[in-house]
């Protein structure tokens, strides 16, 4: 999924009609597992990057803007797909990222250009 468009919901249509090698559903619409991570605001941390929580078992600190760039609901298929990956240029800071993962760049919190 190269390129500067990104949309979740292709994204999830995507997931939803990948196929096995009997031509059988490979993911379930309905997950088999949720995971929640716990984010806790630290404005000592970079921006877009995350570190363990010592005070809460599975959780991270991450600097303020990072929380609210990141996407909530990440699709995660395992391994082997690879292909979700949508690798964007930030036109403003010129760091790189997978927009999969983000609602806007979460360095200079500028928008996605579409």
């Amino acid at each position: 999924m190269k390129g500067k468009n990104f949309d979740p919901n292709s994204l999830y249509e995507k997931l939803m009609d990948t196929k096995n090698a009997a031509e059988k559903p490979l993911l379930s619409r309905s997950p088999s597992e949720t995971h929640k991570v716990q984010l806790r605001p630290d404005s000592t941390i970079r921006k877009a990057h995350f570190k363990p929580d010592p005070f809460i078992s599975g959780g991270y600190l991450a600097h303020p803007v990072t929380i609210r760039a990141v996407r909530l609901d990440i699709f995660v298929g395992g391994e082997g797909f690879d292909d979700l990956e949508c690798l964007y240029i930030c036109q403003s800071c010129h760091e790189q990222m997978d927009l999969q993962f983000w609602k806007f760049c979460p360095y200079c919190e500028a928008p996605f250009k579409k």
